[in-house]
């Protein structure tokens, strides 16, 4: 047993020092630089995805018109461009709904998504 209580107490005495001193990699600098990166990269992501559906939207609306003009009295046709432009119009309005969404759900976390495209842009285009 007095063994035991020396090695024990060896042990509570021992300098060890500190591990890893601020944390693991970068995202132990700064407490909350891990949800700040984070958030940086959904926001980039939400806003490259609504942009593309932006164009994609524009895209569908440019063909479904071409189409409609150019059924040329073929009711099948004229259907399918009227289907074209129903669906892109749903569509928007589910990305904008996500949008929508995504901003509340940040709201209520206390997270901000910067959800603007225009931040993104800037960031792409070559200066």
């Amino acid at each position: 047993m007095g063994r035991d209580s020396n090695l024990m107490k060896y042990l509570a005495d021992a300098d060890l020092g500190t591990i890893g001193g601020g944390g693991l990699g970068p995202f132990g600098d700064n407490p909350g630089d891990g949800l700040t990166g984070i958030t940086k990269m959904v926001s980039s992501i939400i806003g490259l995805m609504t942009i593309a559906a932006g164009i994609w939207f524009l895209f569908q609306i440019l063909v479904g018109g071409f189409n409609w003009i150019s059924a040329g009295g073929d009711k099948a046709k004229l259907q399918s461009s009227k289907d074209r432009i129903t669906n892109s119009m749903v569509g928007i309005v589910v990305v904008v709904a996500a949008w929508a969404i995504t901003a509340l759900v940040g709201t209520f976390l206390g997270v901000d998504f910067t959800l603007s495209g225009g931040n993104l842009l800037q960031q792409l285009s070559p200066n």
